[in-house]
Parts: structure tokens; C-alpha cells; sequence
């Protein structure tokens, strides 16, 4: 091959990997359905085209100890699903966990709205759209492409903050939620769950 199609090798890898994890960027959440939609897409894709990989690596191999020159179409053949369902699987886990910390930190004001609302009317929110404007102008964005909003639910005498996360093609979903006096709910108690990295903040994945 080339140089040009070595570059262009590369280059169709990495908009594979970019398309993949894109759910787990900064960036408008108004993004969400999309992202999460391509993620899925992508999954299932992945399961399906792994099947090229031993035919386009086997031909590959073949040329490379024949000494003949490599095919572009035939490194593309196991490369991208290679690439794709390496970064759905393991990549994503990572990415998570990077988005996981964005939407903890951007979910601040809301609980520092929820708690000054507590401490002037002695009971929490209904919803959140009690606190505005009060209380918080509006409701921040979770700042990641793949994280639609925050929900928030009032508990008997607490509250919890609650977003998600795509894991696997749309059907498992990773809960991350904030409760000051860890009342959970019963999903919280029916999954293994995890610290989140913050003080008061954990995760489970939801099958």
C-alpha cells in the first residue's frame, strides 16, 4: 500500500473509534439520541462484521509472507470491525468513566439549589421545576453528548439526582445517581453497586 492508503487506513480506524465513543464526549446533550443511536448501531454492526476479521487477517497474512503488496480492501475487511468492537467493549469502559465525572460535576448547582430550597421551606422539592427561578435559573446541561438531562426524585426524607449512561446497545443502561442519606431505591439494592468517584454519588448497571 501507499502512503495515501495508509493514511486513509488510519483515518477511516480513527472516525470508527471517534463515532463510537462519541456518546461519552463533551458536548451538547441535545446530541443524545443521536450519539446513543450510532453506539447501538455500531454494537450490533460490530457482532455481526467480526465474522470478516480471520478472512481479511488470513488474506492479509497470506500477502505479507507471499511479499505481495497488502490490499487496502482487505486490511479494511478486519480492521474496522476489529476497531469497532474493541472500542465498544473496552474503550467504552473508559469513556464512561470520564463522562461519568463531567455530568457529576455539572449536576452541582442542582444540588446546591436542592439543598438551599430544603433550608428556607424545610422540605425538598416536588420537582425541579420548583426551584426555578429562585433557587436556579435553569436546569444545567449535563455537558455530554450522550447524557440526555438529569431526573431528580424526592424520597422520604431525602432526594437523589439521577443520570444515564449507554452501555450495551440500548438494554443495559449504567444509573448514576447522588442521594445525601443513601436512601436508594430498590433497583440501587437489587444491582451491585459502585462508588462513583465523589463523595455521596454511585453507579450500578441496570440489565
Amino acid at each position: 500500500m501507499n502512503k495515501r492508503q495508509w493514511l486513509l487506513l488510519f483515518c477511516s480506524n480513527l472516525l470508527i473509534a471517534i463515532v463510537i465513543l462519541s456518546p461519552f464526549f463533551p458536548g451538547p446533550s441535545s446530541l443524545s439520541t443521536i450519539t446513543n443511536t450510532i453506539y447501538t448501531l455500531l454494537q450490533f454492526a460490530s457482532l455481526f462484521l467480526i465474522l470478516t476479521i480471520p478472512v481479511g487477517l488470513v488474506i492479509t497474512i497470506y500477502q505479507i509472507i507471499k511479499k505481495e503488496k497488502m490490499s487496502l480492501s482487505f486490511m479494511l475487511l478486519w480492521m474496522l470491525p476489529a476497531t469497532s468492537f474493541s472500542f465498544t467493549l473496552w474503550g467504552a469502559d473508559a469513556a464512561r468513566n470520564f463522562s461519568r465525572k463531567i455530568a457529576i460535576q455539572n449536576a452541582s448547582p442542582i444540588i446546591q439549589a436542592i439543598e438551599t430550597y430544603y433550608q428556607t421551606h424545610k422540605q425538598y422539592p416536588d420537582q425541579l421545576s420548583d426551584l426555578k427561578p429562585a433557587f436556579l435559573k435553569q436546569v444545567p446541561s449535563t455537558g455530554v453528548m450522550g447524557i440526555a438531562t438529569y431526573q431528580y426524585e424526592k424520597r422520604d426524607s431525602s432526594f437523589a439526582v439521577i443520570f444515564t449512561q449507554n452501555v450495551l446497545a440500548g438494554f443495559n443502561k449504567e444509573i448514576v445517581s447522588y442521594d445525601p442519606r443513601h436512601q436508594y431505591s430498590t433497583d440501587d439494592s437489587l444491582n451491585q453497586v459502585y462508588p462513583a468517584g465523589k463523595d455521596k454519588w454511585q453507579y450500578y448497571i441496570l440489565d
